[in-house]
């Protein structure tokens, strides 16, 4: 019969055993292997401690020099936008900030920023409710989700390119811009008194700023969207804000259908707008599409890229 004097000698064996095994263990171990690998982890260590200051170091010269980056774009930029009127169009979701810092290097390079249009989610047409609103929109009856989106984006370009607004399908309206505002398709943030309804105003140049965090995809605008501005004469320069996340896109990809078109010797493209330089890029590069003869160009760090346009000289 098992009784508690049979635990009690159990465990005092156990606890002897487990003794006795830390004795002969000490005993069988050269001391020169204990000091070999006490030397090898105190080394291990030290290297450790050598890379976590190395990283230390080098993130705060990483800070400062993006803080550089920022402090010089004014004299980067400084009158190569003078005279000229820039709208920035906008999927929303993507970084508000970086959309913000495009409006701000802009006003620097003495442009007449007029202000930022929003693209909503809806756009991305999910549910047939939004189908048939973009639908009463337009005014078509187009079924197909690419082939209405497409059509929207015809619109949309035709009306930033300066149409009158009784140029629109649906003459109940005064404004395309006001219906898809109204419908939820677009949102406006005005810089100073600008209205939806000047909005961009005659001759302006135009900033798609896409990503891969927006409400709409990239796939579903950038081509299209960038055809059709083209098509309407409308300079642009298509600007990616990249968002890292697990197994998502690489950098390029959300400008790179224009980089593989014909367009990509009419339309600019930047693909580090997430970046401190990417402001400053997208500038220069409009800059470049607004001059005679305008200049195509892709910056950034995708394949077949530069980081920034060539200086201008003469």
């Amino acid at each position: 019969m098992v009784n508690f004097r049979f635990h009690v000698v159990s465990l005092i064996a156990i606890f002897l055993a487990l003794a006795v095994g830390v004795v002969v263990g000490a005993g069988v171990i050269d001391r020169g292997v204990v000091d070999t690998l006490n030397g090898r982890l105190d080394r291990v260590e030290a290297k450790s401690d050598r890379i976590q200051s190395e990283n230390n170091e080098l993130t705060a010269r990483n800070r400062q020099l993006e803080g550089v980056v920022s402090d010089l774009q004014p004299f980067a930029v400084s009158t190569r936008l003078a005279g000229d009127r820039v709208a920035v169009v906008a999927v929303r979701g993507i970084d508000g900030d970086r959309v913000k810092a495009v409006v701000t290097a802009a006003q620097q390079a003495d442009a007449t920023a007029v202000g930022t249009l929003w693209l909503e989610g809806k756009w991305a047409l999910s549910s047939d409710g939004d189908v048939k609103a973009l639908q009463s929109a337009l005014g078509v009856t187009i079924k197909n989700k690419a082939a209405l989106r497409a059509e929207g984006w015809r619109q949309l370009a035709t009306r930033l390119a300066g149409a009158s607004a009784t140029a629109a399908p649906n003459p109940t309206t005064t404004d395309l811009l006001t219906t898809l505002q109204q419908a939820k398709f677009v949102g406006f943030d005005a810089v100073g008194n600008t209205t939806l309804a000047e909005f961009p105003g005659p001759g302006a140049g135009v900033v798609l700023a896409v990503g891969n965090a927006g409400g709409v995809t990239p796939d579903q605008v950038v081509l299209s969207l960038s055809t059709a501005l083209h098509a309407a004469d409308v300079p642009v320069v298509v600007a990616g804000a990249w968002k890292d996340v697990a197994d998502g896109p690489a950098r390029e990809d959300a400008v790179q259908a224009i980089r593989d078109n014909d367009l990509a010797r009419t339309v600019s493209t930047v693909d580090d707008l997430d970046q401190p330089e990417g402001p400053t890029t997208v500038v220069l590069a409009l800059a470049d599409l607004l001059a005679t003869p305008p200049r195509a160009g892709h910056y950034g760090h995708g394949p077949n890229t530069q980081p920034l346009p060539d200086p201008v000289t003469g």
